[in-house]
């Protein structure tokens, strides 16, 4: 991609960083300027930021390698201020073999996040885990906020954890050409052809992406929008041969 650096290679494939990551590095520093935070502390944010990104990158790869077994040739991935790409030369002619790199890239996430589970639980005492087990959102909310306002260590497992479990289920929403919506493609071809049950795919994200916005609009979730956005550009129509 243009405007990338290569920060690595790995099993042949150039792994770039896009110029406008740039941008969450500088927000981090701003961050910690204006809210007097010392050197260490801004550092340790800096860090975690860069973990959340490296499991981005984790996924990708999960994408590529996935591929690569397939014998499907890989370009690059870049990260980006938004994600990760992983830029595949061309589509797989088999449906499994679709199915099986888009999958990949999620079954990387609920690894990291199974492996970070029983870290969160070893390190968190009884009375912490009673109070997620009764209200998970609020006590989460509060262990993230920790991190950034106190360095804990018990927050940046929490973080990472959470991360993962998002990227996991963001993206099998069926909506293409994110990885659920592969997925829906690849489940649909054996029953229509290779344009059509495209079409459907871009279909159904479209269809969510509604449904999505309403909801946000119902309860005033900027979240929601955010979502509904994001998985409405992913579908656009596009042409099909």
């Amino acid at each position: 991609m243009k405007g990338s650096w290569r920060i690595a290679r790995l099993a042949g494939i150039d792994i770039g960083v896009h110029w406008s990551f740039s941008f969450i590095i500088l927000w981090v520093i701003i961050q910690g300027v204006s809210k007097d935070r010392d050197l260490q502390n801004t550092l340790f944010v800096l860090a975690g930021v860069l973990l959340v990104f490296g499991c981005i990158i984790l996924h990708e790869l999960g994408h590529a390698f996935m591929a690569l077994s397939l014998n499907v040739k890989v370009k690059n991935i870049t990260l980006l201020p938004f994600g990760g790409l992983a830029q595949i030369q061309v589509v797989p002619d088999k449906p499994l073999h679709e199915f099986l790199i888009a999958i990949a890239g999620p079954l990387v996430n609920l690894a990291i996040g199974a492996a970070l589970f029983p870290i969160l639980v070893i390190y968190a005492d009884s009375d912490l885990l009673s109070d997620l087990a009764s209200s998970p959102i609020p006590v989460i909310d509060n262990l993230i906020i920790s991190f950034f306002q106190h360095n804990t260590l018990l927050g940046l497992v929490t973080l990472l954890l959470v991360t993962n479990a998002v990227l996991f289920a963001f993206n099998l929403i069926p909506a293409f050409p994110m990885d659920g919506g592969r997925i829906l493609r690849a489940a649909l071809i054996p029953f229509f052809s290779y344009p059509v049950a495209t079409r459907i795919a871009m279909g159904v994200g479209f269809a969510l992406a509604v449904l999505l916005a309403l909801l946000a609009f119902q309860r005033r979730n900027i979240g929601l929008f955010f979502v509904a956005g994001f998985i409405f550009i992913a579908a656009r129509p596009v042409r099909v041969n």
